[in-house]
C-alpha cells in the first residue's frame, strides 16, 4: 500500500508540474490550451477537466469551471465525476476478477443466479452480457412513466422478470444494453456474497491506489463532488440525478481525473495483459459497426497491429469520454459535468492537434467520435 501512495502523490505531482513533451514529440501546451478555452473558458459555470498521460506519467492536463454553483467549488484534478457509461469498464472488470478466482465463467448462465426468469433469458452467458449479445429489454423502456423513484440494479432484475419479449435470440447480434451491465453487478454480489459497491472498492480500487473513488449510492458521500447540470438559455440548471441515475453496474462509477489515469494505467499495464482479458479483447470482441468491435466495456479498434480503445459516458449532466492507445501507452480524458454536447467538437479537435486518429474506419473519419457513440447507444 505504501507504494501505491507513493505512485499517487508522484501523479499528483505531475499534474501540478504539467510538462510539455507528449507522445514522442513536442506540444505546445498553449496551443491545446487555446483550443479547449474556445470551448470551455468560463470559470464561472459548469466546465470540463481533461487530462493526457503517456507511460503512466501525465503530460497535460486543463481544467476550467465550477464542480458545484451552490459552493463555487473549482474544478481540478481531484473533481469527483459521474462516469455514466465509463463506468461499464469497472463492472467488466469486476467479473474478470470472478473468472481469474475460478468463481464465475462465462458460459454461467442467468439462470444459475436469478429464479424466476422468463424461458428466453435463462440461458443468456454472462460472456453474452459483457458482450451486449443478450438481446434482453433496455429497462428504460420498462420504467412505469409515473414512477419517481430512483431505480436500482435489483429494480432492473424485477422489471425483465415480468417480460418475456427480448430483441433477439440472445447471442445472434450485437445491441448496446444498460440492463445487461445492472445484471453484471447483481451477479458479482451474487458469486463474492458482499455488495457490488464493496468488491470494486476492496479488489480494484484500493489495490491500485484509488481510495476515494467509488460505486454511487444514494447515501454515498463523494469528496470533491461534481454535481450535473444542464444548458436552459444562457445559464445552466441543476440537473445531477434522474430516475436512472443510481444504477450501479450500467454507470454508477465515480471517478477523478487523476483516479482514472491510475485505473486506465492498471488496465493497460495489467489486465490487457492477462490472458482471458486478451482473449475478450482480441478474438471474442463483437463486431459493432466501422471496424469497430466490443467487450468488457470497450469499443476496440484495430490500427496497423495496434489498438485503440475509446468509451463515452452520457447522463444527465454529465458527458465524458476516455481513448486508450495501447501501442503508445497512451491515455486521454476529458470529464464534464454539462450535457451540452460541447465536448463531442472539443474532443475531435483534441485528435486533430495531438495528430491522433479518430478510433473508426475510414468511412466513418468525418463523423463525430462522440456522436458515432451516442448512436450506437440509441440502437
Amino acid at each position: 500500500m505504501q507504494h501505491d501512495s507513493v505512485r499517487y502523490l508522484k501523479l499528483v505531482l505531475l499534474f501540478m508540474c504539467v510538462t510539455s513533451y507528449a507522445m514522442g514529440q513536442n506540444i505546445e501546451k498553449s496551443v491545446l490550451d487555446k483550443m479547449l478555452s474556445n470551448y470551455y473558458s468560463n470559470g464561472n459555470e459548469p466546465g470540463i477537466v481533461v487530462a493526457i498521460s503517456q507511460h503512466g506519467q501525465i503530460r497535460y492536463h486543463y481544467a476550467v469551471g465550477i464542480a458545484d454553483q451552490k459552493t463555487k467549488q473549482k474544478i481540478t484534478e481531484k473533481t469527483h465525476f459521474r462516469m455514466a457509461s465509463v463506468s461499464k469498464q469497472v463492472t467488466a472488470q469486476a467479473i474478470c476478477s470472478l473468472f481469474a478466482q475460478g468463481k464465475l465463467k462465462p458460459t454461467d448462465q442467468l439462470g444459475l443466479f436469478f429464479d424466476n426468469l422468463p424461458l428466453a433469458l435463462k440461458g443468456v452467458t454472462v460472456a453474452q452480457l459483457l458482450q451486449h449479445r443478450s438481446g434482453i429489454m433496455d429497462y428504460e423502456a420498462l420504467i412505469p412513466s409515473d414512477r419517481t423513484a430512483q431505480v436500482s440494479d435489483r429494480d432492473v432484475l424485477d422489471y425483465i422478470r415480468q417480460t418475456d419479449t427480448v430483441y433477439f435470440p440472445s447471442g445472434s447480434q450485437f445491441r448496446y444494453s444498460n440492463t445487461g451491465y445492472c445484471l453484471l453487478a447483481l451477479i458479482v454480489e451474487q458469486v463474492a456474497k458482499e455488495s457490488f459497491a464493496g468488491f470494486v472498492k476492496k479488489h480494484l480500487f484500493l489495490p491500485n491506489g484509488i481510495r476515494d473513488g467509488i460505486v454511487y449510492s444514494m447515501d454515498s458521500d463523494i469528496l470533491n463532488r461534481a454535481f450535473g447540470y444542464h444548458p436552459k438559455e444562457d445559464t445552466f440548471v441543476f440537473a445531477d440525478q434522474s430516475v436512472t441515475s443510481a444504477t450501479q453496474g450500467d454507470g454508477g462509477v465515480y471517478l477523478s481525473a487523476l483516479e482514472y489515469h491510475q485505473w486506465a494505467n492498471f488496465l493497460l499495464h495489467k489486465r490487457f495483459s492477462e490472458a482471458l482479458v486478451q482473449g475478450f479483447l482480441g478474438k471474442e470482441s463483437i463486431p459493432v459497426k466501422d471496424g469497430v468491435s466490443y467487450n468488457l466495456g470497450w469499443f476496440i479498434y484495430p490500427l496497423e497491429g495496434n489498438r485503440l480503445f475509446f468509451h463515452s459516458g452520457e447522463s444527465t449532466g454529465f458527458h465524458n469520454i476516455v481513448y486508450l492507445d495501447q501501442q503508445k501507452d497512451l491515455i486521454i480524458t476529458l470529464f464534464s459535468n454539462r450535457d451540452d454536447l460541447l465536448i463531442g467538437d472539443a474532443f475531435d479537435a483534441l485528435l486533430a492537434i495531438l495528430k491522433l486518429p479518430k478510433p473508426m474506419g475510414p468511412s466513418a473519419q468525418n463523423k463525430s467520435v462522440f456522436g458515432w457513440l451516442n448512436a450506437i447507444y440509441a440502437n
